[in-house]
């Protein structure tokens, strides 16, 4: 099920870099979506989420890199363009831009005394348009994360998180899952694969 938002997260820290000082620095609209995919009395799941954004160019400043957007609702947002991206030059006013971020994280309890497979390290990567066509970017990446869960509330249906930083996050689990003693002090595997896109095409 899609629904319209504001997207700060898009169109700000992830979309193309820092955002400028400006006093265009509205939040842009776009469309999300989520849903899950589990299996019945099994904890964890998969999350699909998926997050877009359209807007138009309507003003450049070539000598600062940046570029003012406006969504379909008249909302405006000048952000700068970072060193990945190397065709900004071809940037122009009148193009519409559309950056589109992709989440799959797949949850899942650690059976005891597996081994660590999974890889804690993200990795990355980055690609961009040949020189002289219009700018754009692809970021994709793969990181794990594990927590150990460190109290269970059988009365709320909620598990207690610890990560690796020592901070602790409280969760409601699903009602057809029964919370077992056995889960405390057990491994919680968060593997997360994201795809972020940005394309222009000329008015």
């Amino acid at each position: 099920m899609s629904v319209i938002r504001n997207l700060p997260l898009l169109v700000g820290l992830t979309l193309l870099g820092a955002c400028a000082s400006q006093p265009d620095d509205q939040q842009l609209t776009g469309t999300a979506s989520q849903s899950a995919v589990a299996a019945q009395g099994v904890p964890g799941g998969i999350i699909l989420e998926e997050e877009q954004v359209r807007a138009t160019v309507v003003a450049l400043d070539r000598g600062k890199r940046t570029f003012t957007l406006q969504d379909e609702l008249g909302n405006r947002r000048t952000v700068t363009a970072p060193p990945e991206m190397r065709n900004y030059p071809q940037l122009a006013v009148g193009d519409k831009l559309t950056a589109t971020k992709k989440v799959e994280s797949a949850i899942y309890l650690r059976e005891p005394g597996k081994a660590d497979e999974e890889s804690r390290e993200g990795a990355a990567m980055v690609l961009t348009p040949p020189e002289g066509s219009k700018p754009g970017l692809l970021v994709a990446g793969t990181n794990t994360t594990i927590a150990v869960v460190k109290a269970i509330d059988t009365t709320a249906h909620t598990a207690t998180l610890q990560f690796a930083d020592g901070s602790r996050r409280t969760y409601k689990v699903r009602p057809d899952v029964q919370i077992k003693p056995e889960y405390l002090n057990r491994e919680v595997v968060i593997r997360q694969n994201s795809e972020f896109a940005v394309t222009v095409e000329a008015q």
